[in-house]
């Protein structure tokens, strides 16, 4: 939450934009000629349920099980495309099996519990808050990037930029942006700059910069966590004109669990994609943010199959999730709809001001902005 103001509205614009379409797509409704910079998130913005940052890390544990072979060779992969199995090789795989569960297993479980269940869970969430404070997304995911991290700091930068190709040719069917889609992006906004800015560590992000032809990036390292909050501070380091009032900024993200909702308090408009967690239309008085667009963006895989005559196919991991109508409000509708709703979230606003550390009412309050969203899209 902003600490420049104690009220909260509603933006200018916001825009569901329902049935699945193409990056292109989005970028021909949201992007305009003279917007100056397209801020991206990767993982699971580029590519659909990926997050590349943590592949590298499980790549090179494979790497340091089987060696260069057993990385590169076609093989049998479990848990999401993270754990190697090579039934040929029992010693290594055994090695293998016990030194990712040495490194993986306490991690992971607490990120289980207190990330991705306490996001589907209510009383566990509510228990989230209770536990580590009014931000807890942010202390929950510290854990798990930090085992990554550290392990990835063990190797040199060849080795992790060879793996990070590797990681990126291996989930193409999953990319949901192209470098010929930014390509497009730039004939369309001559003179635009695209800046990715991601969690993941920075061979990943090398090599994203590579592939997809952005200009600049920032990172996380071992030292300095590149999520939430941090991702604006850096950008103000890498890019201090981002923030400029006569800039015109697009930022788009997949938001997960809400982490990079702090965008609305510093882009004119943003726009999450694939997102289990979008950004909702309600913000800080003295944010910039007008518009907020929400889309489902087909993968690679996705369009070939429908290109190939399977016209409604889409990815099983998105069973359940995919939009079917498109919702497109001004602000009078919003405050029509919303006002009720916003006054509610403006008197605990003020009280969460006044007592930042009052985790009850930093729950309260984030689980009414985010209902917001169920006001306006439901059918």
């Amino acid at each position: 939450m902003s600490e420049q103001s104690s009220a909260m509205r509603v933006v200018d614009r916001f825009v569901d934009h329902g049935a699945p379409l193409s990056f292109r797509e989005l970028c021909a409704s949201v992007l305009e000629a003279e917007h100056d910079y397209l801020v991206l998130d990767l993982d699971k913005t580029t590519h659909l349920g990926r997050n590349l940052g943590e592949l590298l890390a499980w790549e090179l544990c494979a790497y340091e099980a089987y060696g260069e072979s057993g990385t590169e060779r076609p093989g049998r992969r479990w848990f999401g495309g993270r754990v190697l199995v090579e039934w040929s090789k029992p010693a290594q795989l055994a090695g293998y099996l016990g030194a990712g569960a040495r490194r993986w297993a306490l991690p992971g479980i607490h990120y289980l519990v207190w990330g991705k269940l306490a996001s589907r869970i209510p009383s566990l969430r509510r228990l989230a808050y209770r536990r580590f404070g009014p931000n807890p997304t942010s202390a929950v995911q510290r854990r798990p990037q930090m085992v990554a991290l550290t392990h990835l700091a063990t190797a040199d930068e060849p080795l992790l930029l060879k793996l990070a190709h590797s990681v990126w040719r291996r989930h193409a069917p999953d990319q949901v942006i192209s470098r010929q889609d930014l390509d497009w992006v730039r004939a369309r906004c001559p003179g635009i700059e695209i800046i990715l800015s991601s969690a993941s560590p920075k061979p990943m992000l090398d090599v994203a910069v590579e592939e997809l032809g952005a200009d600049q990036a920032s990172y996380s390292t071992a030292k300095r966590i590149n999520s939430g909050k941090a991702k604006i501070e850096q950008l103000r380091e890498i890019c201090p004109r981002l923030f400029d009032s006569d800039v015109n900024v697009v930022g788009v993200t997949d938001t997960s669990y809400g982490e990079d909702h702090c965008w609305t308090e510093h882009f004119a408009c943003v726009v999450d994609i694939n997102s289990p967690t979008p950004f909702p239309p309600i913000v800080p008085q003295a944010s910039p943010a007008r518009a907020v667009h929400s889309a489902t963006v087909l993968t690679r895989e996705e369009r070939r199959r429908r290109n190939n005559g399977d016209a409604g196919y889409l990815d099983a991991r998105r069973k359940g999730h995919a939009p079917t109508h498109k919702v497109e409000l001004d602000g009078e509708a919003l405050r029509t709809r919303l006002g009720d709703l916003l006054a509610e979230i403006n008197q605990l606003t003020s009280r969460f001001h006044a007592f930042p550390q009052q985790w009850e009412v930093a729950h309260t309050l984030n689980r009414l902005i985010e209902s917001s969203r169920a006001l306006l899209t439901a059918p």
